[in-house]
């Protein structure tokens, strides 16, 4: 099967990334960047074309696919015309307004349009995933953790579109449900001109999960803690570690704590199981497992609890 062109446009703090595994795993012909200094040491560094101007990347390097790692704000603007000429895969969120995300929709007939959220390529999530689907266990909620040592250089937003719109994805992928009420609770540190704090509630017909966020701890800390029928699982998304308690059996059932079990998952990159999904599902012609809808949905979300702080 042929090796498709790649090209990045942004290559600021997730940007780079995407510019490392694409060198690795495609043909990178360009990085666009405002950043012209930034651009071509990245494009030397990686072997391809630095441009200014992605429109001006686009016409001559002619890729197959484009991630757009640009600030969110910008996301239609770029989107819109990248698609005229290549498949996209669209940094989260989707866009910066739902309106914004229908027109970017709307304008992906031609090609396809993936959006980011890297953690439904997390291994640890993938385990969650599969043990609820494989094993008939029912989820109750998930209680989440994802805190940050410092806010983005330029933030255009804060920490519920930044970093709690991951956990309130995974909220309606794991549960299968869309969200019946939610709540949050924020508050600004003077970090940023935003919300630097965000504790959410959020409920669907089946499940209640809480999803903390800041970017104000000395610490980076991913923690996921799932609450399923039949057993309890813990997760970190940054180690890939995973424990699994189960329910004890028979008479012991109620007095009892059951076994405990370190599930043994090979580490991988996220990032570069999320490309290989993106050049797959335009080789073999098939929709993303983050389509642009799904992300409008949880976009929608996100904005619904924003608009509640």
């Amino acid at each position: 099967m042929e090796t498709l062109k790649t090209a990045v446009i942004g290559t600021g703090n997730m940007g780079q990334h995407h510019v490392r595994v694409y060198s690795e795993i495609s043909d990178l012909v360009g990085v666009a960047d405002m950043n012209e200094a930034r651009a071509r040491q990245l494009a030397e560094k990686y072997g391809c074309s630095a441009y200014k101007d992605y429109n001006e990347m686009l016409g001559k390097e002619k890729p197959d696919c484009v991630t757009i790692a640009v600030p969110t704000a910008f996301h239609a603007k770029v989107g819109l015309e990248a698609l005229k000429k290549a498949n996209c895969l669209m940094e989260k969120p989707i866009a910066a307004t739902v309106h914004e995300a229908e027109a970017l929709i709307r304008a992906s007939n031609s090609h396809k349009l993936m959006v980011g959220h890297i953690e439904r390529f997390n291994p640890a999530v993938n385990y969650l995933k599969n043990h609820i689907e494989k094993n008939g266990q029912r989820l109750l909620g998930v209680d989440t953790m994802r805190l940050g040592i410092a806010p983005p250089a330029n933030p255009t937003t804060g920490v519920i579109l930044d970093l709690a719109i991951h956990d309130i994805d995974l909220v309606r992928y794991l549960s299968g449900e869309e969200a019946t009420s939610c709540d949050v609770m924020t508050k600004s540190f003077g970090l940023t001109p935003f919300e630097d704090h965000a504790h959410i509630f959020i409920k669907t017909q089946n499940t209640a999960s809480s999803v903390v966020a800041n970017w104000a701890t000395p610490r980076k800390i991913r923690h996921m803690y799932a609450a399923l029928s039949d057993s309890f699982v813990y997760l970190n998304y940054i180690t890939q570690e995973v424990i699994a308690y189960h329910k004890a059996s028979g008479f012991d059932v109620l007095k009892e704590e059951g076994p405990m079990e370190h599930v043994k998952l090979e580490k991988q990159e996220p990032l570069r199981l999320e490309l290989e999904e993106f050049l797959a599902c335009v080789k073999e012609d098939r929709d993303p497992l983050t389509t642009g809808e799904d992300a409008t949905k949880t976009l929608e979300l996100a904005l619904r609890i924003k608009g509640m702080s």
